[in-house]
């Protein structure tokens, strides 16, 4: 059954019931709806482009900066390994500097969402839907680069259907705040769907929300993921 059919049912089916049962579906942010390649591109070539780092190490910044953003992996150090940078002194100061940079405000306002990303949000709103963006990027440091982000880039926000919901504290596990956050969505409607990157994640939604469909957006994720949920769908791509 193609996905917004699946979808519209599932939200009809809740609404039907009357009452204020909400439908929701749920979608993690980061390599779910936003490319953090991208953004992970930007704060690469801001430190191979620092002159300091150029007259050191002239041939592994012009390898880091001529790399093709859409090929980077999820670790910082398997971008290294693929581009065959062995150094470890150099590898250690790009570490940092990615540390220091990749989640901060100047950065995140560049985030770039995959295609079809905000469209089919938008749809899913437009079915009759609220739209819970669960992310474990972290309140204090990431929320107002966040919804600017996202409102900019145009997906559904400031509505009184759209519910954003951040860690508390950067020091959260991303995992343990995801599966402490699921009786709140709860408290909120009833879930129909769930699009997560990280099957950890996801598996515990299933669990949590037996009726609910679980899209896997296999794009890029934490390295050894556990095996999939039984209902688990793999989503490569937004139609």
């Amino acid at each position: 059954m193609p996905i917004f059919d699946s979808l519209e049912q599932r939200i009809q089916k809740i609404l039907k019931q009357g009452g204020r049962k909400r439908p929701l579906i749920v979608f993690d942010v980061d390599d779910t709806l936003i490319d953090c390649r991208f953004r992970k591109s930007l704060v690469f070539r801001d430190f191979a482009n620092q002159p300091r780092i150029q007259k050191k190490w002239p041939l592994e910044s012009q390898m880091i900066i001529d790399m093709d953003w859409t090929r980077l992996c999820y670790r910082v150090n398997d971008n290294l390994k693929l581009l065959a940078i062995a150094d470890e002194t150099f590898g250690g100061e790009l570490l940092n500097f990615w540390l220091q940079h990749y989640f901060t405000y100047t950065y995140l306002i560049q985030d770039r969402a995959f295609p079809g990303a905000q469209d089919f949000v938008k749809r899913c709103l437009d079915l009759g839907s609220h739209i819970v963006y669960l992310t474990a990027r972290d309140h204090p440091g990431m929320y107002q680069g966040t919804i600017e982000a996202l409102s900019s880039l145009g997906f559904p926000m400031h509505s009184p259907k759209t519910h954003v919901m951040l860690k508390p504290e950067v020091s959260m596990s991303d995992h343990h705040f995801k599966v402490g956050a699921l009786e709140q969505i709860a408290s909120l409607g009833e879930v129909v769907a769930s699009f997560e990157n990280e099957l950890i994640n996801l598996n515990a939604m299933a669990e949590r929300f037996p009726d609910a469909a679980m899209y896997w957006r296999k794009t890029l994720y934490a390295p050894d993921p556990p095996p999939p949920h039984s209902r688990v769908e793999i989503m490569l791509q937004f139609p």
